[in-house]
């Protein structure tokens, strides 16, 4: 810009000294990235021309405040912009900050049994004189001896309706449920298997139903189906006293 032939007032070097300051904001802004000598001129002009507005009338400390907060946004933009960056000159990825979750603990161990039978499911009979309920068991119970737990849980369930007497239906769906984490859908066939339940697979029942309400989160209960197990006269209720006696809340 020309200077006139009278000079420059204060207010227009002034005007002019913030036209400078802005169009050097503006390009260090446009660059981005700032390095250690665009900050330390900047902050050194910034600092200087306040130092000289403070002396000054109102409305020059007003315009130079001004001046500050423009280069104030200007290096806070230009840092974030270079701590977004890295060595290459590429934009960092976002990283992602892994939060530890604590695992459950249970006091009752979930263990696969043994598949048995019971007397009745032995002596069940078609009307045309078969077994059919045992031969129809062998897929469901061949996928629960593999660990196939989600396939065992779908043959049982193809099986629940046309054997709805089973006790090793609804017992060994009960389990396999455990064990890919459907607690409720576990108690529900436990449930089951508590009325079909004979002596021979009473305690197998009582205990995955124990086993079931403890990972529920209903411990009162748990604990008080083992209380009756570990009567002295139940059968196997050594086993029912000693898992009774980690259970929390005694």
């Amino acid at each position: 810009m020309r200077t006139p032939s009278d000079g420059w007032d204060e207010d227009e070097r002034e005007a002019l000294a913030l036209d400078d300051l802005g169009a050097e904001l503006e390009a260090v802004g446009t660059r981005r990235a700032l390095g250690r000598e665009d900050e330390d001129r900047l902050l050194a002009r910034v600092e200087r021309e306040a130092r000289s507005a403070e002396a000054g009338p109102t409305v020059r400390s007003w315009r130079w405040g001004l001046a500050l907060a423009a280069a104030t946004v200007v290096l806070a933009a230009g840092a974030i912009w270079v701590l977004g960056r890295d060595g290459n000159g590429g934009t960092r990825p976002e990283s992602t900050v892994a939060v530890a979750t604590l695992a459950p603990v249970f006091h009752l161990p979930l263990e696969r049994p043994e598949l048995k039978l019971s007397p009745s499911a032995l002596a069940w009979r078609a009307p045309g004189g078969e077994n059919t309920l045992l031969a129809d068991l062998k897929p469901a119970f061949d996928a629960f001896r593999a660990g196939d737990d989600r396939r065992a849980d779908q043959a049982f369930s193809a099986l629940s309706a046309k054997y709805p007497g089973s006790v090793e239906i609804a017992l060994y769906q009960g389990v396999a449920r455990l064990f890919v984490g459907d607690v409720p859908g576990a108690i529900v066939s436990l449930t089951t298997a508590e009325r079909l339940a004979d002596r021979s697979l009473a305690w197998d029942v009582g205990w995955y139903r124990a086993v079931a309400d403890e990972r529920a989160g209903n411990v009162a209960a748990a604990r008080a189906r083992l209380t009756a197990m570990c009567a002295p006269a139940a059968a196997r209720g050594r086993p029912a006293c000693e898992a009774l006696a980690r259970l929390p809340g005694r």
